[in-house]
């Protein structure tokens, strides 16, 4: 802000819907700070008395004080007391301060008291007034109890109502709530106070931008780190906010102040200068002309004012001068950081501080406040830019901005899409391009795939990249765009500025982008993309490429699956090489039901060393990649989200209620569960002389590996000696004998006998839950269980009798207390129970995997011998009800959690850290929501507990709760009167929005799905950046068709151009050298579906298309690894009518062999079946008539390809692979093919590949 002596010493300026008031203290001989000067507090009182509309403080004494809407507001609070109370008569007027018999002198004093108070002290120090006030309400209220006479105390009364009147107003306003942490030891005219609550933003005034200079108070520093050595970072956590704090302290306010003013002199004289449209088509070239010019008038200035200047800091100045006159300000500072990934700035102006999207801290707000002049220059400036319009008839415009050390998309919308003015988005772009070499180090492509892609590159023929989303098809067109000989010119069409084409300008590409229309802008100046395409064609003989307009969790992460119909929580890393043709996984179906559906496939992804532990408020945790997708919710449909889309408090879908009863075993057989435990079988004699009629003594003695013969197990007496499990089983197959569970017997040693086969009961897996929740196995098998409920005890005790012919007994511990410990000596039932999975101390416990899938009557009694081991239940008015159990294994808290969601309660987890010497961390599952209590005790209930449950009013609850758009809400249902309250929110609980559904019989199937959908809508507490040592492969499933599956702590549901320009440039195209694009499509001929079906391309113009290369995530055979596959090169033909896959119109040329892991040659390709093909062969001499010619050339290709490939990790060479290499090789083997044909009269192969190694040998040794 410059100021002229003509200049009123304040005025009031409009900024969107923000009055604010600027101060011009130039001439004041002291600093403008309303925390360090009472006079300056009292002259913005002042003004604020006067003008009560004023949003926010800005005083200018040659750097700008900006005091932003909070603060301004708590000192409006203060202006709004005084003028209240001043012009309420009433209060202030000496005969108001007692009653009329009082003394003058006495009212006169009043009086005086509280005029010095609100006249004077309420405007330099309105935290001392409030001080003052309540040290004068204490001094009468004790004159009060002195008091005799009822006059006396009237008189008091009323003086004491008007200090409280005054003093509750004070009490209640913003700047004493604000101040009320640092009043205890406050004393009068100490101004410390107010440092802590009035924070300027200070910016020099050649800088629009406020810019909050000094670091939080409060904060605790997280990272530190310096850009280019100039500008220094800072992460801060604060209390107060969610989101860490990225505190920027850019160059310009460590400059001097004799610096300080020529870089404010020099942008006086540079910004006169109005930039026109043409200099900006090279914005490199522009900004080093301007930094030249930047730099002498600096330096003229430096020797006028005789300021010596060194040439770096004079280049240091004139970047400064440069940066906010032509450039974007401090906004170029965070450009450059190279962990800044996204930049977001949303309007109104001087409200909203820039966030950033950090690489390490995730979404952080910045220290920097933009203003309206900010906001408008960088409008200006990206109009020039792209050179297309940004106005209310257009008010969408996406470019792309490049910068010395930068290069980044953004997107900028303005009125009426955006009512409060600008907003931009930037995104950082990754300069260099894939290339074919590096996609066979990957194997995505395998070397004779590799050669045809160049081959038909070579040959001009229109090229769709297909597959499914996060396939690698964007990066794979890419690769294809390096196989362009750099003769030619290359035409991209996009909607949005995405093919590196400035990467390949500076490879020696003549690149030429255009930009058209995107989908969703209607109208405006931007062409269309047909109107686009057919001008691209005008341009001249160029390669058009068309572009498209617009994942993965740990190992050790465990994911739910039935095999073989047990269920399982394994590390899915686990299931590499197993056989997965009889697993199963829950799975979100189309209805949002879970049911389970069978495995499709295993993928095993590249190493990644960066990931996101992502944990919610139900504390439920996953370990993934960024770009893994978790779901959410939207508009009431279930959407997948990149985890690096995810912020605090965004929606994360968990499963409600999975499915059960699926493995309702009725028996457990223990022969097949105890192998290899060392126990033995009684009554099985009649079974083994069976056996040894059937396969004879000796090989019976054979087979069961003993120095005396088989007959030993037979004999009594002394010499007899039960057999071995493991024995009887091996003897049993050898002979196909079949023998009867019912009739035989377990021991070991001394041991009482268990029956073979063990019935699951509803008693078993309650006597399992005891167990899980109270005992421990002793390294001798003998199982102890601890309660002191009588009732429990002696119902533990008839289990054991009853299911394993156990008489326990009982004794008294006192190490931790006096405690009743009950046990079971059977070294057979320790050996079921280690078996089964339960755990044999406490932080190894686990819910034992066959309950999973058992009928819910067999779960519930399991969780009712847990809850009643280790549960407790509350319930008082103030805190509601909750049901709860702790343990000290993470795993065994999971596992509750996966087994409470089978029969519909989604439990919460909370972590407890425990101190002292050996204490582990607890971890807490609790559930406090009303329908889960009475889901409980209505299908468990508790022994120990008859609690009933506190009645407590409805409220809407955060949890479970739907974002909704209230006009999007009433198309999908009739908004009743007595619902009429969710007009005003954005929320509601899914449960009541569910009565609100079920209430309206015309609502919308849409909605009725979502409401009676099996899934609980959780959010995201914090997301927290895993940086590893080392590099872990990371692991994902596949599920068809719904591609989702369950898995994480706790339980997560976790996800596994348009086209008719496309083809429009296919069909106008003949004439260039290749016409290329990519779309969406799992099949060839999902795509012709998609294209001709859905969007509304004619069957004729879908044949112009040649070739279709199918990109998608697969299992390899060896391993079933998930990795990107180019799963077929296929063939286009032109004499089909209606159906291309009827009528053999697609001819696969390469097809994926999931076994060898390669995309391999066709019959068709190795027999020169294809037009295509033979149409570019047909263009070239040598090959005319001759397919072995064609073949040997795409043969040739691959070898070359391979070759940079084999030598880069030979020579450990990585730079070999890519683009400015590559197309260095492929240039020399253009210029080598040419010459051999003018030597030989033909392209003999074999020449060419040995004089391109001896090339590469060379190149090498430079």
């Amino acid at each position: 802000m410059v100021y002229t002596k003509k200049e009123q010493p304040y005025k009031i300026e409009k900024e969107g819907e923000d009055e604010v008031l600027r101060l011009n203290y130039e001439n004041k001989p002291y600093s403008p700070s309303i925390e360090d000067n009472p006079l300056v507090m009292m002259d913005a009182l002042d003004k604020l008395i006067e003008n009560p509309s004023i949003s926010r403080i800005t005083f200018f004494q040659r750097k700008n004080y900006n005091y932003d809407s909070n603060q301004t507001s708590m000192l409006m609070d203060i202006a709004n007391i005084y003028n209240y109370f001043v012009k309420n008569k009433r209060t202030m007027n000496p005969e108001a301060m007692g009653i009329p018999t009082d003394s003058p002198d006495l009212l006169a004093q009043r009086f005086e008291v509280l005029r010095q108070i609100l006249f004077y002290q309420l405007k330099i120090d309105p935290i001392g007034a409030y001080a003052e006030l309540k040290r004068v309400i204490r001094g009468e209220n004790i004159n009060l109890k002195k008091s005799i006479t009822p006059d006396e105390k009237e008189s008091i009364h009323r003086y004491l109502s008007i200090l409280n009147k005054i003093f509750e107003s004070l009490d209640r306003s913003s700047l004493i709530n604000g101040a009320r942490n640092f009043l205890p030891g406050y004393t009068s005219q100490n101004r410390d106070i107010y440092k802590n609550i009035f924070k300027p933003s200070i910016t020099p005034d050649f800088m629009y931008s406020k810019i909050m200079a000094s670091p939080p108070l409060d904060g605790e520093q997280l990272d530190i780190y310096k850009i280019d050595n100039k500008s220094e970072v800072t992460i801060y956590n604060t209390p107060k906010e969610i989101k860490k704090l990225y505190h920027i302290t850019p160059p310009e306010f460590k400059i001097s102040e004799d610096k300080y003013n020529l870089v404010d002199m020099a942008k006086s004289v540079l910004s006169q200068h109005q930039p026109q449209e043409n200099e900006f088509l090279d914005p490199e070239k522009m900004r080093n002309t301007f930094t030249n010019i930047g730099k002498d008038l600096i330096r003229d200035l430096a020797d006028q004012q005789g300021i010596p200047l060194s040439p770096e800091e004079l280049l240091e100045l004139a970047e400064i001068l440069v940066r906010h006159t032509i450039g974007f300000g401090v906004l170029e500072l965070i450009l450059v950081d190279d962990k800044v990934q996204d930049i977001t700035i949303n309007s109104p102006p001087g409200q909203s501080p820039i966030f950033v999207l950090h690489q390490d801290h995730g979404e952080c707000v910045t220290n920097i406040v933009p203003s309206k002049t900010d906001f408008e220059g960088w409008a200006t400036k990206l109009r020039l830019i792209s050179g297309r319009p940004l106005d209310e008839a257009n008010p969408i415009l996406d470019t792309e901005l490049i910068l010395p050390q930068a290069r980044s998309r953004v997107s900028i919308i303005t009125k009426p899409l955006n009512p409060f003015g600008y907003s931009l988005a930037f995104r950082r772009h990754r300069d260099t391009p894939w290339t074919l070499p590096l996609f066979l180090k990957v194997k995505m492509i395998s070397p004779l795939g590799a050669g045809l892609m160049s081959f038909l590159i070579d040959g001009s023929r229109s090229i769709l990249v297909a597959g499914t989303r996060s396939s690698g098809k964007t990066s794979f067109l890419g690769s294809l765009l390096l196989e362009i000989m750099r003769r030619y010119r290359i035409l991209t069409i996009e909607d949005t500025l995405e093919i590196p084409t400035e990467a390949m300008r500076k490879l020696g590409y003549n690149i030429q982008p255009l930009k058209v229309r995107a989908a969703l802008v209607k109208g405006g100046s931007e062409v269309p993309a047909d109107e686009g395409i057919r001008t691209s064609l005008r341009l001249g003989d160029s390669a058009l490429i068309v572009g498209e307009v617009r994942s993965s969790i740990r190992g050790n992460e465990e994911v739910m699956i039935v095999k073989n119909n047990l269920t399982q929580l394994v590390q899915i890393k686990d299931l590499e090489n197993q056989d997965i043709s009889n697993i199963f996984v829950p799975t979100m179906d189309f209805d949002l039901k879970f049911r389970l559906k069978k495995l499709k496939g295993f993928i095993k992804h590249p190493p990644r060393k960066k990931l996101l532990e992502v944990t919610t408020r139900t504390g439920r945790k996953v370990t993934v990649t960024p770009d893994h997708s978790l779901f959410t919710h939207k508009d009431f449909r279930i959407l997948p989200i990149e985890c690096k889309d995810l912020k605090i408090g965004s929606k994360i879908i968990l499963p409600e209620k999975l499915p059960s009863d699926y493995n309702n075993i009725q028996k457990i057989n223990l022969l097949e569960l105890l192998k290899g435990r060392g126990c033995r079988i009684e009554g099985y004699e009649e079974d083994l002389k069976e056996i040894i009629q059937k396969i004879g003594y000796k090989k019976a003695t054979e087979i069961a590996k003993i120095s005396n013969d088989i007959y030993q197990y037979l004999r009594k007496g002394i010499q007899h000696t039960n057999i071995p499990i493991d024995t009887f089983v091996s003897l049993s197959k050898a002979a196909n004998h079949t023998f009867s569970l019912q009739k035989l017997k377990l021991k070991t040693g001394t041991s009482k006998t268990l029956n073979a086969e063990i019935p699951i009961t509803k008693d078993f897996c309650r006597f399992l839950g005891y167990y899980v929740a109270e005992g421990y196995t002793s390294k001798s098998g003998t199982i102890v269980l601890s309660n002191d409920n009588p009732n429990i005890k002696k119902d533990i005790i008839n289990l054991a009798k009853n299911l394993f012919n156990v008489n326990c007994y009982q004794r008294i511990t006192k190490s931790l207390g006096v405690s009743t410990q009950i046990v079971i000596s059977n070294r057979i039932v320790g050996h079921l129970i280690s078996a089964l999975g339960c755990g044999r101390i406490a932080l190894k416990k686990r819910v034992p995997s066959f309950i999973y899938g058992l009928s819910e009557e067999k779960i519930c009694e399991f969780l009712k011998g847990y809850f009643d081991g280790d549960g407790s239940q509350t319930a008082s008015k103030n805190s509601g009800n909750s049901i709860s159990a702790s343990t000290i294994s993470k795993k065994l808290a999971s596992d509750i959690c996966y087994l409470f969601l089978q029969i519909g309660i989604v439990a919460r987890i909370e972590e407890r850290e425990q101190t002292g010497k050996g204490k582990h961390k607890q971890y807490r599952v609790i559930f406090k929501q009303r329908k889960y209590i009475e889901k409980f005790l209505d299908k468990i209930g508790f022994i120990k507990y008859k609690k009933e449950i506190i009645n407590r009013s409805f409220s809407h609850s955060k949890l479970n709760s739907v974002n909704y758009n209230c006009k999007i809400l009433e198309d999908n249902v009739k908004i009743k009167r007595k619902y009429r309250h969710l007009r005003r929110h954005s929320s509601c609980g899914k449960d009541y929005l569910k009565k609100v559904i079920d209430d309206d019989k015309f609502a919308s199937d849409k909605i009725k799905t979502f409401v009676n959908g099996d899934f609980y809508l959780d959010e995201v507490k914090r997301i927290k950046e895993i940086k590893l040592d080392k590099e872990e492969y990371v692991y994902d499933l596949s599920v068809e068709p719904c591609q989702n599956f369950v898995g994480g702590f706790g339980g997560i549901m976790l996800h596994n151009s348009e086209a008719k320009a496309l083809y429009e440039a296919m069909r106008i195209g003949a004439s260039a050298n290749v016409v290329a694009g990519t779309i969406h499509g799992d099949s060839p001929y999902g795509v012709f579906d998609r294209v001709v079906n859905d969007l509304d391309v004619p069957k004729t113009s879908f044949k112009a298309t040649d070739i279709i290369a199918m990109c998608n995530p697969i299992r390899s055979g060896g391993g079933l690894k998930k990795v990107r596959r180019v799963l077929s090169i296929t063939e286009v033909r032109k004499d089909w009518e209606q159906d291309p896959q009827a009528e053999r119109g697609f001819v696969d040329l390469m097809k994926y062999n999931a076994k060898t892991d390669l995309l391999e040659p066709t019959p068709d390709l190795i027999n020169g079946d294809s037009e295509v093909l033979k149409a570019i062969g047909a263009n070239v001499r040598e090959w005319v008539g001759n397919w072995d010619a064609i073949w040997e050339n795409i043969l040739l290709r691959a070898d070359i390809k391979k070759m940079i490939l084999d030598y880069s990790i030979k020579t450990n060479q990585p730079k070999m692979l890519e683009a400015a290499f590559c197309l260095e090789s492929n240039d020399m083997q253009h210029r080598i093919s040419e010459n051999v044909v003018e030597e030989v009269g033909q392209l003999d192969p074999k020449i060419i590949k040995e004089r391109w190694e001896n090339w590469l040998k060379d190149r090498l040794k430079q």
